[in-house]
């Protein structure tokens, strides 16, 4: 359809849709879950967490494609009611982590990218990272990543981020403008709903697939203890806050 546009930087879009995607699902007789999303003054950066297979690289792939296709002068599967603002530079690092080049060189090519855009980013720059701070030793990359968003939030630039690290979700606790969103999962069911929600992190569920998959008992204890309950506590307070809201839905 055709959306609202204006010169001003933001999104505020409706039944969004992955246009190849949806072209595919289209073909299977299948439907693509659509999602709404906001970038604007008060809310400049939306960090996506959530389960692996969740749809959280979709969204922000998506967030990418329809804003190119806007600012080339195509419609774009949203509803017509959506408004879209214009942005002077678009910017985009996806990390394919399951590539067996998965090591310091693929690092290198990230921090490569990190390093042009925290250059040249503005107040007009829309960027989108997926994986943001993967690839290397966790913790690192997780400081890395962060150091990275700080920067970019002083540079008022507007953002999807897509990440499994808990130092990334709590910066919403921190930042006024930076928001947390969540791809929910049915803990039943043991599958994701590739459904969209701002406002809380997602967890990633890595506990309750391995025990799903069925992985010892033996193990998934060494792990707890090896994570700590303080961690752990984390995740399970994100898992129930996503049981929670899907059971008042």
């Amino acid at each position: 359809g055709m959306p609202i546009v204006d010169n001003s930087q933001k999104l505020y879009w409706f039944d969004v849709r992955h246009p190849l995607l949806y072209l595919n699902l289209s073909k299977q007789h299948k439907e693509v879950v659509p999602f709404n999303i906001e970038l604007n003054d008060q809310q400049r950066m939306v960090i996506i967490s959530g389960p692996n297979s969740g749809g959280k690289s979709v969204c922000l792939k998506a967030v990418g494609l329809l804003q190119y296709m806007l600012q080339v002068g195509m419609l774009v599967p949203v509803k017509e009611t959506s408004e879209f603002g214009i942005f002077n530079r678009l910017f985009i690092d996806i990390g394919d982590q399951q590539s067996i080049e998965n090591d310091l060189s693929t690092y290198s090519s990230h921090l490569m990218n990190m390093k042009t855009l925290l250059e040249i980013a503005d107040s007009k720059t829309l960027f989108l990272l997926d994986e943001l701070g993967a690839g290397t030793e966790p913790r690192i990359g997780g400081a890395i990543a962060e150091a990275v968003l700080e920067w970019l939030y002083k540079r008022s630039s507007f953002g999807v981020i897509t990440t499994h690290y808990s130092n990334l979700k709590l910066m919403a606790d921190k930042y006024p403008c930076i928001a947390n969103a969540a791809m929910l999962f049915d803990t039943e069911k043991m599958k994701p709903l590739y459904k969209l929600v701002v406002k809380h992190p997602g967890s990633s569920f890595a506990f309750e697939i391995a025990k799903n998959i069925g992985l010892p008992d033996e193990i998934l204890l060494a792990a707890e203890k090896k994570i700590g309950s303080e961690m752990l506590n984390f995740e399970q307070q994100l898992q129930q806050i996503e049981v929670d809201k899907q059971e008042l839905e």
